[in-house]
């Protein structure tokens, strides 16, 4: 693993908060599904996108996908879109549903997507589609899926397992977790960022707005900020989100090389870093900065 020092462990502590925040239920931007950068991003998250992609495909031509016919339309703002699926159905998701979507520089609200989504159902119970009251597992995959938005261009490959348990409108939970998710950053043609989750688990509620979240993985990559890295990273105590601020509460510890640091959410607005000797257990160095000043740091 690689050393945590009091150089770079802001940034190290930031890039692990953006990648767990990759596989949290938080966001409603496409844009959002890998791991933007951007300030304005900083809730980033896989799982709702995934969901809209799927249902995309239910409310198209559905008696066709039944027959696992492709269906290619042309998207709002210039490219096109197949879908390729097996449905039992039309009306409704059910086990065993599978669905692929290809997108070919498919515009959608000013973003263009490339690549391959992969899904399949299991576990299903209640109206997907129609309920608030439902549940079910999704297993899907990205093939070279990206997405440029001005001069952004954000790409994910790997797997995701989302088990989600929908109990009424305002309170839900679910679990996200994979082998290998790889997401890469690129700024006006160059690569600023790449990383990638190993042995990624996410568990999160939310109940009427209060969003509690914990994930468990490992990190590695190369940014421009730090280099070449490899972390695990792991929360100690869950985050607690109310409404669309940042975690007033929870923490997580990133491990390196003989050393730690331990992200400690202050309240909404501010984050304390502990950086810690491994073999002694003793605090090094504490840093106490916004959240703002933390994700603008990496």
């Amino acid at each position: 693993m690689s050393p945590i020092t009091t150089s770079n462990s802001t940034k190290v502590a930031a890039n692990a908060y953006v990648a767990a925040s990759a596989i949290d239920d938080s966001s409603s931007s496409l844009g959002d599904i890998l791991t933007g950068v951007s300030v304005a991003r900083t809730n980033i998250s896989t799982v709702k996108p995934v969901l809209d992609l799927v249902k995309r495909a239910y409310t198209r031509d559905a008696a066709q996908l039944l027959t696992g016919v492709s269906v290619s339309e042309a998207c709002g703002g210039g490219g096109s879109i197949t879908f390729e699926a097996n449905l039992r159905n039309q009306q409704t998701v059910s086990n065993g549903d599978s669905i692929v979507m290809i997108a070919n520089r498919c515009i959608e609200d000013g973003e263009m997507m490339n690549g391959t989504f992969k899904a399949t159902f299991s576990n299903v119970t209640g109206d997907v589609l129609n309920s608030w009251i439902w549940s079910g597992t999704l297993d899907t995959r990205f093939e070279n899926f990206s997405i440029a938005s001005g001069s952004e261009t954000l790409s994910v490959n790997g797997d995701m397992k989302i088990a989600i348990n929908q109990t009424s409108a305002y309170n839900s939970s679910l679990t996200v977790s994979g082998t290998t998710l790889q997401t890469t950053e690129q700024r006006s043609g160059t690569t600023v960022a790449t990383r990638t989750l190993s042995d990624f688990t996410m568990n999160s509620s939310n109940r009427s707005g209060t969003v509690t979240s914990a994930a468990n993985f490992a990190m590695s990559g190369n940014t421009s900020g730090l280099g070449q890295f490899s972390y695990t990273v792991r929360n100690i105590q869950p985050f607690v989100t109310v409404g669309a601020s940042m975690p007033s509460s929870g923490a997580l510890v990133v491990n390196g090389a003989s050393t730690s640091v331990t992200l400690t959410a202050v309240n909404a607005s501010g984050v304390r870093l502990d950086l810690s000797d491994k073999t002694s257990g003793a605090v090094t160095q504490t840093t106490t900065v916004s959240w703002l000043d933390l994700l603008l740091s990496f």
